[in-house]
């Protein structure tokens, strides 16, 4: 009898990929997320596919990282009902109010008193 290795996966994966995997002779432990349970798993593979792109070597990479993000925000967009006009609407709301990254502006730090109302702000994010 061969030895059988089992790896851990618990993400969510694309549709295709079970019967991709099961053709190449894995035993695929797979299950359809319910409501709830499919939103969380979509915003971690929002996170992980946005570190994907971060680290991204090559363009050809970095394209194809892209298109795996793209693909998870719409899938988001749809869970949820938004519809792309809504989050072009906010973009260009914000855009219009706070700018883009044109300017390539990188903020080293900022400084306050701690009763000026926007250090509240970043006392309440202090991992970000």
């Amino acid at each position: 009898m061969s030895e059988v290795l089992r790896f851990r996966v618990e993400k969510l994966i694309r549709d295709h990929l079970p019967a991709i995997m099961r053709a190449q002779g894995l035993a695929v432990f797979d299950r359809r997320l319910e409501d709830a349970a499919y939103l969380h798993a979509l915003k971690a593979k929002l996170v992980e596919e946005a570190a994907e792109a971060r680290d991204a070597g090559s363009l050809d990479d970095l394209a194809g990282e892209l298109a795996d993000l793209s693909e998870v925000i719409l899938a988001l967009m749809a869970a949820t009902g938004l519809s792309a006009a809504d989050v072009e609407h906010r973009r260009l709301a914000k855009r219009a109010e706070r700018g883009g990254f044109d300017d390539r502006v990188f903020n080293a730090a900022v400084e306050g008193p701690p009763d000026l109302p926007a250090v509240a702000y970043y006392l309440e994010r202090p991992m970000q």
